[in-house]
């Protein structure tokens, strides 16, 4: 089957296959999409990496599956559960089959067929896999009474009932905090910081997560977003919301132990970004996005909001001349309705939409979070 052979390996050589197998993967699972982009990216380039040399090269899959070895054993530490990582697999798989229909014009309906019939195997094969070595680890896992309190913590924080087997005071308030740390090797340098004599710290829907009666101390060099102390009955509250403020701090570019109600402000500017595109739409129509100038006239706005209208303070943020910053400053009224010295009872307000606006305007969300 020359003719197939030579697709699939124009596609492996495609940068494209990659990323449009790893976006269907993200696309299909919630916790899928969740993990980082890169870890997803790794473990889909290594199945396809499998695949494609079984089928091109003749390479037994057996010897060169043990990507999906690893895929399975990190999403079953990770607490993904495995209809999560199968959806991904058969997203992943139901675009890769799309493309070869895509680029198969002019073939032997006939090979097209046989080579389908054998790339379905090979795809049945790794997925057998996946669903084995995933039971397999969760078995051994189950073993130690953490893995029994780490079952029970993961149900608990997904919303379900407080289980005696969590092992946690139901007369104690405990934080709950996540770490921005998704590979399972990475994740064991930091458990023994997180963990207290009386919480407990795993992998929660493929992150890091400590519950603990005090907050952890640093310095940390990866994210950490801790939740104020809540009784057990809340913790699937705090849960979500830092679930939610740690997608918001990695989108600002935030490192180290970062309190929850101190990113107050940008979990609300992205979960409603609907909300913040009306209001750059409303106030900023006078600047365009593409131009260099207008995105430091917005930036300097930003800054002299967030910097209490200190124009001292502005330019030195900015490392700029306070002239300058006054100077763009100025521009920036004469562009927009914007008013650097708002007066009155609703100045509080008046400088909380355009910060919105403002922070919507240069980092835009393109959906909820």
């Amino acid at each position: 089957m020359p003719g197939l052979r030579k697709v699939l390996e124009q596609m492996r050589a495609d940068p494209d296959t990659l990323i449009g197998v790893t976006a269907a993967a993200r696309a299909s699972s919630a916790l899928v999409a969740a993990l980082p982009l890169q870890d997803v990216q790794q473990h889909v380039g290594g199945l396809l990496l499998a695949v494609s040399s079984a089928y091109i090269d003749r390479v037994d899959l057996g010897e060169s599956a043990t990507a999906a070895d690893r895929l399975a054993e990190d999403r079953a530490v990770q607490g993904i559960p495995l209809a999560a990582l199968l959806e991904g697999f058969q997203a992943g798989r139901q675009f890769v089959m799309t493309q070869i229909f895509e680029r198969t014009d002019g073939l032997e309906p006939k090979e097209v067929f046989e080579g389908l019939m054998e790339l379905d195997a090979l795809a049945n094969e790794i997925q057998n896999r996946l669903i084995h070595v995933y039971q397999e680890t969760q078995l051994s896992l189950a073993r130690t009474t953490h893995a029994v309190r780490l079952q029970a913590l993961r149900a608990l924080l997904q919303g379900g009932p407080v289980s005696g087997e969590v092992g946690l005071d139901l007369r104690k308030k405990y934080h709950c905090t996540l770490v921005d740390v998704s590979a399972p090797k990475d994740a064991r340098r930091f458990e023994s910081a997180l963990t207290t004599t009386d919480g407990l710290c795993g992998m929660v829907d493929g992150y890091l997560c400590a519950v603990t009666t005090r907050i952890p101390e640093g310095p940390f060099e990866v994210l950490l977003v801790a939740a104020p102390a809540v009784p057990v009955g809340e913790l699937a509250g705090s849960y979500r919301l830092c679930q939610t403020a740690l997608v918001s701090a990695r989108r600002r570019g935030l490192t180290g132990l970062k309190h929850l109600t101190g990113l107050a402000l940008a979990l609300s500017v992205d979960t409603h970004p609907a909300l913040g595109r009306m209001l750059a739409a409303e106030n900023l129509a006078g600047l365009d996005p593409a131009d260099e100038f207008h995105q430091l006239l917005a930036q300097t706005a930003l800054a002299y909001l967030e910097h209490g209208g200190r124009t001292d303070l502005v330019a030195s943020a900015l490392h700029v001349h306070p002239n300058t910053v006054k100077h763009r400053l100025r521009r920036m009224a004469e562009l927009t309705s914007f008013n650097p010295v708002p007066t009155g009872r609703n100045s509080l307000a008046h400088a909380m939409r355009w910060w919105w606006a403002l922070q919507s305007w240069l980092t835009p969300v393109t959906h909820e979070l």
